[in-house]
């Protein structure tokens, strides 16, 4: 298991705002992105049990940091699709040693270049766009 037993505190970077956050917010009534906005952080408050549900998906894990990137699925509120089903994910960083989430992409699956491997694709992301978790993430 990679992740602790913590009361993590929760944010969304800037970047994910700015860059996916407003497209989900003009695509979806906004009440329905607040109560998903609400969800996510609900999420995040009990993060150790959805890592036994093996409801995330680890991108990498550093273990001397004890620190990783992690992808979560979900859906908007209201809309009844699954969280598989909806192609929505969310990219976070996490930090036992700091006890912190910073969530760093949130798209859907039309975000990712055509032709280009989801994983390649988030990795270019958050090299470009986050140099201080390149050392999570390596390369």
């Amino acid at each position: 298991m990679f992740i602790r037993n913590l009361k993590f505190k929760v944010k969304f970077s800037s970047y994910s705002k700015n860059h996916f956050c407003k497209s989900f917010l003009r695509k979806y009534k906004k009440k329905a992105w607040n109560e998903t906005i609400k969800t996510i952080h609900d999420t995040f408050e009990k993060i150790f049990g959805i890592q036994k549900a093996k409801l995330i998906d680890i991108i990498n894990f550093n273990q001397e940091e004890e620190a990783g990137i992690f992808k979560l699925d979900f859906s908007v509120a209201g809309t009844q699709t699954s969280r598989k089903s909806s192609g929505n994910r969310l990219i976070f960083f996490l930090s036992n040693k700091e006890e912190k989430i910073e969530v760093l992409l949130v798209y859907g699956k039309g975000n990712c270049p055509k032709g280009q491997h989801e994983t390649q694709w988030i990795l270019e992301e958050i090299k470009s766009n986050f140099p201080e978790y390149k050392k999570i993430i390596g390369k």
